[in-house]
């Protein structure tokens, strides 16, 4: 057990780190993504800058007659040398993503624009419809945010605090800043598969997990219920067996043929405890019904009111108080059942009404063709102990009744037999008014 313990631990705190990690890799996902997005605004922007800039100079007439305005780009060649490794690229303050080809040309297109821009003839830079273009580019690029502006260096802007923050530079300077509703719905949609799958796999062992443990839980109680049994019926046995061993070895030692009321005292008490013992026997095999899976009932037509005055009078000569047991049951009622475990199943009911009642016991049992029912008036179940009472070695827990001793076999054989017969049984208590049980001979 204390193994079992250290294990559990340990698994509670790997799947523990598993989960934590799990989050970590989901957020480091989501600033990734974030970044890329980031960097595809600043593309937009870019081309919304490129947008409002050149109209303005063909607003002036800086153009040619076509309205076109031509530009004189030159691109460098790569200067990666022989550079392979990421390290080398490091060294060389080299970025994969700024020498693209199209990162390039846009910014030396802005270069270009805001070297020769002269303020004084082509106007300021009309802030509505840059964000006009640039929403458009947004749009196009598949990004739909819900608030959007443009803000020159010293400008100010009453906006959410929770904006992005895009800062457009040309040359190292800072020509804009551009403040857009946060993409969150984009970069959750796309990291949707892994989290719909990261959920899954949490909830598959989670719910795994947790279902070992109340597997686990119930094999513990078993074992423990099962060594209770061990250890009580190891008990009983060697009590019947050393009191008739006691009187059989003084009838042997100390024989006395006059004393005809010492023998029979003696003969009676071991008669008795064989008889217990009989009866101990005869529960242990019960036990093993959950195993017998091969066994059928040897069934025949039964007389109910015959049969069930025949078991009822062999309980009255057993039980150890005053009983009264009723019978009500037409003379014609009959059922198809074993003769031998029918009469052991309102046997085992009987018994426990006389076991679990006071100095007196009332029964009553009422039997027709479609159910039978045995009703007393003893100190009843717990009403949350009725879902357990079937349980094999499972026991009611009587803090009032230690003097029964009992083997949580008795009711779990009850139901192993009805379930044979294809049966159904039912059970109302109340505590302190009785209980009553009902097997009802045709399931519906």
């Amino acid at each position: 057990m204390k193994h079992f313990r250290l294990i559990l631990t340990s698994m509670r705190i790997i799947v523990t780190l598993l989960f934590a990690a799990n989050v970590v890799f989901m957020v480091q996902l989501y600033n990734s993504i974030k970044e890329r997005y980031i960097n595809d605004v600043e593309q937009c922007l870019t081309r919304a800058d490129h947008i409002e800039t050149v109209d303005r100079i063909i607003d002036a007439g800086l153009g040619d007659d076509d309205n076109v305005l031509w530009l004189n780009i030159g691109l460098q060649k790569s200067d990666v040398g022989s550079a392979s490794k990421p390290e080398e690229l490091q060294r060389l303050d080299y970025s994969q993503g700024y020498r693209r080809v199209d990162r390039q040309i846009l910014s030396i297109i802005a270069q270009h624009l805001h070297a020769n821009i002269l303020t004084d003839r082509i106007g300021k830079p009309d802030i509505p419809k840059m964000e006009e273009a640039f929403r458009r580019d947004l749009n196009f690029s598949g990004f739909y945010p819900e608030e959007v502006y443009i803000v020159e260096p010293g400008g100010t802007i009453e906006c959410s605090p929770d904006l992005w923050e895009i800062v457009y530079r040309v040359s190292g300077d800072i020509v804009y800043y551009a403040y857009i509703s946060p993409l969150t719905g984009n970069i959750l949609g796309e990291m949707s598969g892994v989290i719909a799958t990261s959920a899954l796999i949490a909830l598959v062992l989670t719910f795994g997990f947790r279902y070992l443990l109340h597997v686990i839980q119930r094999l513990r109680s078993i074992e423990e219920m099962k060594d209770d049994f061990t250890n009580n019926m190891t008990h009983e046995l060697k009590t019947p067996i050393a009191i008739a061993y006691a009187a059989n070895d003084s009838l042997l030692q100390f024989p006395d043929p006059t004393d005809e009321e010492r023998t029979k005292k003696y003969l009676t008490a071991a008669l008795e405890q064989l008889t217990k013992l009989t009866g101990l026997v005869e529960s242990i095999l019960a036990m093993s019904m959950e195993r017998r899976k091969h066994l059928t009932m040897q069934t025949e037509k039964v007389s109910l009111k015959t049969f069930l005055t025949s078991v009822i009078e062999q309980q009255k000569l057993k039980a150890g108080k005053p009983c009264d047991i009723a019978l009500e049951c037409p003379d014609d009622a009959a059922v198809e059942a074993d003769p031998t475990h029918f009469s052991n199943v309102i046997g085992n009911l009987i018994d426990n009404s006389i076991k679990y009642s006071g100095d007196s016991v009332s029964i009553l049992i009422k039997a027709d063709a479609n159910s039978l029912s045995v009703s007393d008036n003893g100190i009843g179940i717990p009403e949350k102990a009725l879902p357990e009472i079937f349980n094999k070695f499972y026991r009611v827990p009587h803090g009032n009744r230690s003097d029964v001793r009992g083997y949580g076999i008795g009711l779990f054989y009850v139901k192993s037999i009805i379930d044979k017969h294809g049966w159904s049984i039912d059970v109302t208590s109340r505590l302190n008014k009785g209980s009553r049980f009902t097997i009802t001979f045709s399931r519906q």
